[in-house]
């Protein structure tokens, strides 16, 4: 689910508070993001769907959300019908608190709150 390979040399880089700043502007973010995604799957606009889609790919990775920035980037990038990206979008939707708890906890683990 992350990049711990990473996240471990974000920590090194930037401290521990740095690493928490990347994380909560990650989370002050994230949700509008998500807004405008669901929004553009609403109106059926695949060319913004596809924008978007390489912001969150962009927003995932920066804080080592791997998979999901992996799901996104197949949005952006792969062909795709309605029927397929419609459950795809929702599936992610619905995993990214899954994803941030994960992130949270690591976090967490490494005393970094």
């Amino acid at each position: 689910m992350l990049d711990e390979r990473l996240l471990e040399q974000y920590a090194e880089l930037l401290g521990n508070e740095g690493l928490l700043e990347m994380y909560e502007t990650f989370s002050d973010n994230i949700r509008g993001y998500v807004d405008t995604l669901n929004w553009l799957l609403d109106k059926r606009d695949e060319v913004e769907i596809r924008r978007q889609a390489h912001k969150l790919k962009g927003a995932c990775r920066s804080v080592g959300l791997r998979q999901l920035a992996r799901t996104m980037e197949s949005v952006e990038r792969e062909a795709w019908t309605w029927e397929q990206v419609e459950p795809q979008i929702k599936e992610w939707v619905a995993e990214l608190p899954i994803h941030q708890a994960q992130l949270r906890h690591w976090l967490s683990a490494r005393g970094i709150e």
